[in-house]
């Protein structure tokens, strides 16, 4: 049985915990985080959802997940990153750039600058079909055919908003 952390309304760890997939209870938050990677042709990291997961299966997204007890988010980004692609974070490009909260999780969004080949990486295949770089064109047209999951549109705009700041 795996737990996680709950956090009050302001984000500070309250001491309590409860296993992975019990309902939260009202007044409480998990952590969650999304993870924006993007290589130096300016190039997104995206994935597409196995078909077997429970939620949005065969919808694209970025890597994410949450928390588990005891996980700083910065832990959990690398924890993640690695499960589901299978290859160490390149930890000096990457910044924890948001934080969000939602109706039942606070949402830390991470960003990486780093190249790697998606044939070399080790997708997590109970999570993730099939992956692929595309541009900010590419991920627009796919948004208009309704190819992602609710998720990756929630982090979309922040994370746009933090590209043209940082230009």
């Amino acid at each position: 049985m795996e737990l996680i952390d709950l956090y009050n309304e302001n984000k500070i760890l309250t001491g309590e915990r409860i296993a992975r997939g019990e309902p939260i209870p009202v007044g409480r938050y998990k952590l969650s985080i999304h993870i924006w990677i993007m290589n130096d042709l300016n190039e997104i990291y995206i994935q597409k959802r196995a078909n077997t997961r429970k939620l949005f299966p065969n919808k694209w997204e970025n890597p994410g997940g949450g928390a588990i007890a005891g996980q700083s988010s910065k832990e959990t980004f690398i924890r993640e990153f690695e499960e589901e692609l299978g290859i160490k974070p390149d930890i000096n490009n990457s910044k924890l750039i948001l934080s969000f909260k939602r109706e039942k999780d606070f949402v830390d969004m991470w960003f990486v600058k780093q190249n790697f080949d998606i044939s070399s990486s080790n997708l997590q295949k109970e999570e993730v079909s099939e992956a692929k770089w595309v541009t900010l064109k590419d991920l627009k047209e796919m948004l208009n055919e309704n190819e992602f999951c609710p998720t990756f549109e929630q982090s979309l705009n922040p994370f746009l908003n933090y590209l043209n700041k940082s230009n």
